[in-house]
């Protein structure tokens, strides 16, 4: 008789142990140790590309409070490259105007602040923008240029113009792809043309734009490199072979 109570109590210990919720995982700052930095240089000059930086402090009550959220959010989070800082023990002083306290979210732009959420509010408000981020043209609003003399006017040593129609069928082959990709890049670099939109004449510096759409363009300083990219295939060839490092020309 004892052994069968014995038998029956190890049987109902070894259900409940089957039964029972894995162990949820608690996720701390340590849990991301190679997105980890110390300095507020390193959070200004971080990256070439566009990325994120979550600024905290140890001893700050709300950044406590959004710690959950947020390193959670960071667990699963793919689309751009992120860097956590714990101001307290740094040396140095943040160069950025925008820097006021913690907790902060910068999203860096050729070392400058492209979109900023301070607080915990907004750093809740960050959290819903970016979880499953859907990117569209809309997304880019601010880099579609409205003439083509617009093009030619920007004064920057490498840039490249997307030429598109919405409702090309290569356009949207590829808009999924393109857009991802664009939107790692910094936002100087990369500036959009939609033909639909352009009431102007193309002037004669782009008249490698007859050509058609989709159509990549290799500008620097306002002139025509004499490198373009047409057609899906090339235009994914290009983005593929520039990958995630800075816009450049390939020839």
């Amino acid at each position: 008789m004892k052994k069968l109570i014995l038998v029956l109590t190890l049987v109902f210990v070894l259900t409940l142990s089957a039964c029972s919720p894995e162990e949820e995982i608690v996720l701390d700052y340590s849990s991301f140790e190679s997105h980890l930095i110390s300095s507020y240089d390193d959070a200004t000059f971080q990256h070439e590309n566009k990325y994120i930086v979550y600024y905290y402090s140890q001893n700050c009550g709300h950044c406590a409070t959004v710690k959950e959220d947020i390193l959670n959010f960071f667990n699963t989070y793919e689309g751009l490259p992120f860097y956590i800082f714990e101001v307290s023990q740094a040396d140095d002083v943040s160069s950025l105007e925008e820097f006021v306290g913690t907790p902060t979210i910068f999203i860096m732009s050729d070392s400058m602040v492209s979109k900023a959420y301070i607080g915990s509010d907004k750093i809740l408000d960050f959290i819903t923008d970016y979880t499953d981020l859907e990117i569209d043209y809309d997304t880019f609003e601010n880099q579609h240029l409205t003439s083509y003399q617009e093009a030619l006017d920007i004064e920057k040593e490498i840039y490249l113009l997307y030429y598109y129609t919405p409702t090309s069928s290569e356009c949207v082959e590829i808009q999924n792809a393109f857009l991802s990709w664009v939107y790692t890049k910094t936002v100087e670099d990369i500036y959009f043309l939609d033909s639909e939109n352009m009431i102007d004449p193309i002037p004669s510096e782009l008249t490698i734009l007859s050509n058609g759409v989709p159509i990549i363009v290799i500008i620097s300083d306002g002139e025509y490199t004499g490198e373009y990219y047409k057609g899906s295939e090339a235009i994914l060839g290009y983005i593929e072979s520039i990958g995630t490092g800075k816009i450049t020309s390939l020839q």
